[in-house]
């Protein structure tokens, strides 16, 4: 996001290369069809970014013409959708793997800059990814640890604020001749048509910038008189610790920061003096309240405030089991970047939030406080904007 301190980037960030790094991987060597171009002639803007090319691939000069291709060309005529003239395709390798063998991390990671250009260079409004090759590929190069396998990522559409293009991954047409699964040649299917119905780019013009939104707030008078005002408005309103561990029961526990956001105001600022007054007050007042995980600003609240929270409204992370009960994507950074594009922003900070044992205390006071301050608002706003878009999928009219 480029809001941590140089200090914070030098002891945690590992830059992506971006320059192909083909004498590494060496598959060229043996394809008929070294670094194959891209196809298609992209009517619709949509690029599909399948794995690797196969034999009829390599020996004809086109992805997807041999089985799996033909098997996703049929589901697309079904749905209206000619893969030649509407779509750009690419693959995550651009050579063809030996034996047709999957491709290896390094070799995802060896040929990642090349998609990246086609991305840079097409300038899609949709990117379909078919299979954990493309999403490691393409999501892994905004989503910097691991990002899991395909059932993790498969029919979200993702709103990508770097491409400004929507990112949607489904399964890999080979996968499902290997399953012959109705079930998943019918998810398949809805993934695809849905994808195909959304319209123009998920941003137009108008990219947000979610840090920009973030309002520090140093001295305690002015953050008092900022929570007040808040209060006074009586709407839903997120709230956010950071503290110095996990569970706030030993006496010598701590709040480092808060947060509030009501999406139209967002508060971030140091727990000190008067500060802890006006948040008591927002805690005991009757404006509805929104957490990711309510149970943490509970308990928290309780140990330091003396009081609970009043008036609870809405939980990001229950909730997304409530619609999706896959594992692995409650969270509030996976949703944050699922449902609104915003790629984790926590990778230099997360460090220092771990500790040796589930209840020591981290080091979160080696991270300079602006950056604390920035992480924990953009915590309470995204957590405020997952409300409104999860409470829309429920069929609340607020």
């Amino acid at each position: 996001m480029g809001f941590f301190a140089e200090s914070t980037l030098a002891k945690s960030k590992t830059p992506h290369t971006l320059v192909p790094r083909c004498d590494a991987c060496g598959l060229y060597k043996a394809c008929k069809t070294p670094k194959m171009q891209v196809t298609g002639d992209g009517g619709l803007g949509v690029l599909i970014i399948a794995e690797a090319p196969g034999a009829t691939e390599d020996a004809r000069g086109e992805q997807l013409v041999g089985k799996a291709g033909q098997y996703l060309r049929t589901i697309l005529q079904e749905i209206g959708i000619d893969l030649n003239r509407d779509c750009w395709k690419t693959n995550s390798i651009v050579c063809r793997p030996l034996g047709n063998r999957n491709p290896t991390s390094n070799e995802i990671e060896y040929c990642r800059p090349n998609i990246l250009q086609t991305i840079k260079e097409l300038r899609p409004r949709m990117i379909i990814l078919l299979g954990g090759a493309a999403i490691r590929s393409v999501i892994g190069h905004y989503w910097k640890s691991d990002p899991g396998g395909i059932t993790r990522w498969a029919g979200w559409q993702i709103p990508c604020q770097q491409t400004n293009a929507w990112i949607c991954p489904t399964f890999h047409p080979s996968y499902l001749l290997r399953e012959e699964d109705p079930v998943l040649d019918l998810l398949f299917k809805q993934q695809l048509a849905s994808a195909f119905e959304l319209e123009g780019t998920p941003w137009g013009v108008d990219i947000p910038d979610y840090t920009k939104q973030v309002q520090r707030i140093y001295d305690p008078v002015d953050v008092a008189s900022a929570i007040r005002e808040i209060i006074a408005t009586n709407i839903p309103t997120a709230i956010d610790y950071e503290t110095d561990r996990l569970k706030p029961e030993e006496n010598d526990t701590r709040i480092i920061c808060c947060s509030l956001s009501n999406g139209h105001k967002t508060i971030s600022y140091p727990w000190v003096g008067e500060t802890i007054t006006a948040t008591k007050e927002f805690a005991k007042s009757k404006c509805p309240k929104i957490a990711a995980n309510i149970k943490f600003e509970q308990r928290w609240s309780k140990r330091h405030l003396g009081c609970n929270m009043r008036n609870w409204y809405h939980d990001t992370m229950q909730c997304a089991h409530v619609l999706d009960n896959r594992r692995g994507i409650t969270g509030l950074k996976f949703q944050s970047y699922a449902r609104l594009g915003q790629p984790p922003y926590d990778d230099h900070i997360t460090p220092f939030l771990k500790s040796k044992h589930p209840n020591d205390k981290n080091r979160i006071h080696e991270v300079p406080l602006r950056d604390v301050l920035m992480y924990c608002g953009l915590d309470s706003l995204l957590e405020y904007l997952l409300c409104q878009l999860q409470r829309k999928d429920l069929g609340y009219v607020d």
